[in-house]
């Protein structure tokens, strides 16, 4: 998804204090780094499962997205408890975990996914477990995190989430259309299932920033009205001239107490950050318009661009002439790791 740079500068909001930030000015900071951030949803696979029947994952270097078009079953995570899904819902499995999903009783087989794998249709493949009987559909896609991803905020994703969404006729509908899409492919299945498949991961994450009991370590910081205003700032103008101190006076805290605040909420220090905002959003102007690199680096907040390009090469791995030749953020598929992580279900 790309974003024109004034989008990306647009204005949402400022906060006056903390008790201006409501539920509505989350959203739209959650809705800012889904597109800022370039998160990449990215379709991989149809999983029929038989009743009675155990389909087993490896562990990916991605968060696994299983949306649950037919059927009922159940999720396990690691060693975890299983949890119980139905038609309409959303799993998120954490990336490094292992997981399966079925039956959690009266189990009749498990297979790996990896050892029963089709061509399905248009580049997506097919994981069954069983006879091929479709008791329970799933389209599945992951969320790859290909250098640093989304500011490495979705490496804190740490619980599975379960969602089910059985009253809501917008998801309702994007569920049916992925049914269709899935049950007859076609040419463009695959876009059209990760469009769909990112807009109901928008509005399941929309809906557990605005809950007051969601413990996710990455929406709960956006939760944090000092915190986010330094964020939004950031996202906002990405070129301004930032340091500690003066995002800390954006956030109404003491240096410390915010720098400690912000590594804590987001894994990374505050300049940190404001590098990786700034370089990502290069990144994006570099792949979808014909800027100079000297302009692009000015309009990120860099003074030269040798400084710009040295900083883009140690992030990217390549120099922003030699990423824009290539093909900018054309990332590769996620690969499963060798070996299993602990056997206990995150926390």
């Amino acid at each position: 998804m790309s974003a024109s740079l004034p989008q990306l500068l647009e204005i949402v909001g400022a906060f006056a204090s903390s008790d201006a930030y409501s539920a509505t000015m989350g959203a739209d900071l959650l809705d800012r780094l889904l597109v800022t951030l370039a998160v990449r949803l990215r379709s991989f696979s149809v999983c029929t499962i038989q009743r009675g029947w155990r389909l087993g994952f490896s562990p990916f270097e991605a968060i696994t997205v299983h949306y649950v078009l037919r059927g009922t079953g159940s999720l396990r995570v690691g060693q975890g408890p299983w949890r119980s899904f139905a038609p309409h819902t959303i799993i998120v499995v954490p990336a490094r975990h292992s997981h399966s999903l079925g039956a959690a009783e009266d189990c009749v087989g498990e297979v790996r996914a990896e050892d029963h794998c089709n061509l399905h249709g248009d580049s997506l493949i097919s994981f069954t477990a069983g006879d091929g009987s479709p008791d329970a559909l799933f389209v599945c896609g992951q969320i790859a995190d290909t250098h640093t991803g989304a500011m490495g905020l979705f490496e804190l994703f740490q619980a599975p989430m379960v969602e089910t969404f059985p009253a809501d006729p917008v998801l309702r509908y994007a569920f049916e259309l992925m049914l269709s899409e899935v049950t007859s492919p076609d040419l463009a299945t695959q876009a059209m299932t990760e469009v769909l498949m990112k807009q109901c991961l928008i509005i399941l994450l929309r809906r557990h920033l605005t809950a007051s009991d969601f413990t996710s370590p990455i929406l709960a910081a956006l939760q944090n009205p000092k915190l986010a205003r330094a964020v939004l700032a950031v996202l906002e103008q990405p070129g301004a001239p930032y340091s500690v101190d003066s995002l800390a006076a954006l956030a109404g805290m003491g240096r410390t107490s915010f720098a400690e605040a912000f590594a804590a909420a987001f894994g990374q220090g505050p300049m940190e950050f404001v590098q990786r905002v700034r370089l990502r959003i290069a990144s994006r102007l570099l792949s979808g318009t014909d800027l100079p690199v000297k302009v692009v680096a000015a309009t990120v907040g860099y003074a030269s661009r040798s400084a710009f390009s040295k900083a883009f090469e140690v992030e990217f791995g390549a120099a922003p002439s030699q990423f824009r030749l290539v093909g900018g953020m054309d990332e590769g598929e996620p690969e499963r790791i060798e070996g299993e992580p602990p056997d206990t279900e995150p926390t």
